[in-house]
This record gives C-alpha cells, sequence and structure tokens, in this order.
C-alpha cells in the first residue's frame, strides 16, 4: 500500500477560540472547557492510502488475461472533542494539563471515483472472451482491497502522527490563551483504531473467507 497524509486546516470554532483567548490577560476556565468541547471533532490529520488491486486469468490455449487498477482510500482521524470531561482539565494559574480522548478514525471512505485501472498493464479481454475477467471479479477485487486496508489500519501510524498534530496545535492555542506550562496526554485506546463500519469490516471477511476458492 502507497500512503500520503497531509494536516487539515483548522476553522470555525477553534479559529474563534484562538481569537478570542487572545484578548483575555488571565486564562478562563469555563472560556477553555466550553471553546474546547464545542469543538466537536477535530480532525487532525488525513490519510490517502492508495493500494493497488490485480488478477489473472489463466488461459492454456492462448493470452492470459490481466487487471491491475489502483484503488484509494481517505482516512480521517483525530480527537473527538465531545468526549472531554472537566476532570480531564488540570488548570493552576497559567499551568494547565489536558487528558485528551483517544485517536479516532473521524471518517473512512472508499470512493468508486478512487478506483484507476492501469491500462499499461491489464489485458482484460485477452484473445477469447471466455477467459476475461468479469464485472463480478472485478467488485470482488474492489472490495478485498477495502478489506485489507481497514484490517491493517492500526500498521499505519495514524495514532503517532494525529497525537503529534493535537499536541502541536493545542499548545500553540493554550499558549496564546494565556497559559505558560502546557502538558497533554492521551488516553489509551487498547483496541486500537477502528474504521467507523465494524460489520462492514466482518461481513467483508466472511465473504472472502467463503470465497476464497
Amino acid at each position: 500500500m502507497k500512503l500520503l497524509f497531509h494536516n487539515i486546516g483548522i476553522s470555525g470554532l477553534l479559529s474563534a477560540m484562538l481569537i478570542a483567548s487572545s484578548c483575555s490577560q488571565q486564562p478562563d476556565r469555563a472560556l477553555v472547557i466550553s471553546k474546547l468541547k464545542n469543538s466537536a471533532k477535530l480532525a487532525t490529520v488525513e490519510y490517502i492510502v492508495t493500494k493497488v488491486i490485480s488478477a489473472k486469468d489463466k488461459n492454456w490455449f492462448a493470452k492470459d488475461a490481466y487487471f491491475f487498477a489502483e484503488t484509494e482510500a481517505v482516512i480521517k482521524a483525530g480527537i473527538d472533542l465531545e468526549k472531554l470531561k472537566e476532570d480531564d482539565i488540570k488548570i493552576d494559574g497559567r499551568k494547565i494539563s489536558i487528558k485528551l480522548p483517544a485517536v479516532e478514525i473521524i471518517n473512512f471512505s472508499y470512493p468508486a471515483e478512487g478506483f484507476k485501472v492501469i491500462e499499461k498493464y491489464s489485458d482484460e479481454s485477452a484473445i477469447f472472451k471466455w477467459n476475461s475477467i468479469d464485472v463480478g471479479e472485478k467488485d470482488d477485487l474492489y472490495r478485498q482491497g477495502e478489506a485489507d486496508i481497514r484490517a491493517n489500519i492500526n500498521d499505519l501510524g495514524i495514532i503517532k502522527t494525529a497525537q503529534e498534530n493535537t499536541r502541536i496545535l493545542l499548545k500553540r492555542i493554550l499558549a496564546i490563551s494565556g497559559f505558560d506550562e502546557i502538558y497533554i496526554e492521551f488516553a489509551d485506546n487498547p483496541q486500537g483504531l477502528e474504521t467507523q463500519d465494524k460489520q462492514l469490516l466482518k461481513d467483508l471477511k466472511e465473504y472472502f473467507s467463503k470465497n476464497k476458492n
């Protein structure tokens, strides 16, 4: 799998928090908590995962048929600040300690428009129609690509990158809010990251388990 990622811009409520806080000489606990929680889902990283899928239809009497395609999954990860509890924020003068919720997948998409046949290496129809790779087989390949990406999502380094981006962003905002000492930690997620549609992943695994032969 090929992996690309970029930071997601912060807008709306977080910008309002920065502006409002910069006008205050002393950190305001109620304002900090309110603005953090009202920021809702803070997406801090977006990954674009590209996976190549392929198939070969062997023909003993003529040219084999090959199919290669690229697929893309877009994964957004970050912190859901609606889960932030008042006890997770400790303020002592200009010192603040925050325990943030665990990083989670905010959105996972596997759009059809991200599918691209690699024509240079694909010979889908071969010579005879009976050994061509049909639509059903291609659909299975695309579903297998999605299942593989979902199943390996914890190996992409998403948690570490999202934590680093969140820490940098919040330290900047809290420093402007008037805090001199800022400590940020994250809750553990022993289950690791999970895509939003757990049932879909389960169904995909069961489907390919039954049809692998």
